[in-house]
């Protein structure tokens, strides 16, 4: 006599259920047949949700369907395998005793027990959460997809742009090459210009020698007295006359036929005085004129009387001061005038003129220097 099969209530996995109801045929109820398609449809869309996305809130989307997923598994119960229990009638208290210890097997502790509060969820509820988690990210994409045409179309237009500006960048080095040609062209024919000029100054300067030097030697016999006051109806012969004068004043033996020339040179109206040039027949009446003039001053300062003044011209009126020098070219008057400054700063003792030359001593028994030019009192300065 054979016995019923007995099957054992085990827990089984989510896997071994799924393999277990896709691979076989199960002879449970319809009600557990379309309990398993449920949950065989929710562990699918299960998968799909981790397949599609894996962020934060889908995380605990699927959290909470995996939940549903262990709380709504049957517990289901298969026979032994290759086992069955066959007994003769002497045996049948040992059966029931083998059925009443089989048929109470107690479940795993490890499994979860199902809570008050919760109840089976709605297929429909989860398609339904499933849906609109997909439309929303159906509508992220689409919004990104915009954003990302635009994107390319500000991109296009930024490349347009680049490629228009890098034409431009072409042409601004072309002319900024053409232009840098141009600069060295005119770097070169300025530096010919410079060069022609430092020469063309060479011979300006050379032939400014050369006129000084021919104006110096037309003045060779003349003298300037400055500061000689004026009078009615001068001539040439009453300017000889008080020149004559002033020659027996300081003891010099001078007639009327030795002076070549006496003008007067000109002046502002409202002046009382002005220069008076007188030229000398010889050189060495000129000489001997001017050594006179300043034996006069040099006795006059040392006795304390007074110096040549317009009294000595046997004139009435004001008495002024005059000065009697050589007459200078306007070149030899500047070099002149520096020279003085030059000796009141670097503290020279002598500073005189010669023949229309310029010389100077820093201390007696020194040798003199003669000053041909400014830039040498310049370098007189460094030393």
């Amino acid at each position: 006599m054979r016995t019923n099969i007995v099957r054992t209530h085990t827990h089984v996995s989510s896997s071994t259920f799924l393999r277990s109801s896709l691979g076989t045929r199960s002879r449970s109820s319809p009600a557990a047949r379309r309990r398993r398609v449920r949950c065989y449809v929710t562990h699918k869309y299960w998968l799909c949700l981790i397949a599609v996305h894996k962020r934060k809130r889908w995380r605990f989307k699927y959290k909470v369907i995996q939940l549903y997923f262990y709380n709504t598994m049957p517990n289901l119960t298969r026979s032994p395998l290759n086992k069955s229990y066959s007994m003769s009638d002497s045996d049948v208290d040992k059966l029931a005793k083998k059925d009443t210890e089989i048929t109470h097997v107690p479940k795993r502790e490890s499994k979860r027990r199902r809570m008050e509060h919760e109840t089976e969820a709605d297929p429909l509820d989860i398609r339904k959460i499933i849906r609109e988690e997909l439309c929303g990210v159906l509508s992220a994409l689409q919004q990104q997809n915009s954003r990302m045409d635009v994107m390319e179309q500000h991109i296009s237009v930024i490349k347009l742009q680049n490629d228009t500006t890098i034409e431009k960048n072409l042409d601004i080095e072309k002319s900024i090459q053409f232009i840098h040609d141009k600069v060295d062209d005119l770097h070169v024919a300025i530096n010919g210009l410079e060069k022609n000029r430092k020469e063309v100054a060479a011979q300006i300067s050379k032939i400014e020698d050369k006129c000084d030097a021919l104006e110096r030697f037309t003045r060779k016999t003349s003298v300037q007295i400055r500061n000689v006051p004026k009078q009615k109806d001068e001539t040439k012969e009453s300017l000889s006359l008080i020149i004559t004068k002033l020659a027996a004043s300081l003891s010099v033996n001078l007639q009327a036929a030795e002076l070549r020339d006496v003008y007067r040179m000109p002046s502002k109206p409202d002046l009382s005085y002005s220069t008076v040039i007188v030229e000398f027949s010889t050189t060495i009446l000129k000489n001997k004129f001017l050594a006179a003039t300043k034996t006069y001053n040099a006795s006059a300062r040392k006795l304390k009387t007074e110096q040549l003044n317009s009294t000595h011209f046997g004139l009435t009126g004001p008495q002024s001061k005059i000065y009697v020098s050589e007459h200078l070219t306007a070149q030899s008057s500047r070099r002149y005038f520096l020279a003085r400054e030059f000796c009141q700063t670097m503290e020279y003792d002598f500073c005189w003129t010669a023949n229309g030359l310029i010389y100077l001593r820093k201390k007696q028994g020194e040798p003199h220097i003669l000053v041909r030019t400014e830039a040498q009192l310049q370098s007189l300065k460094k030393i």
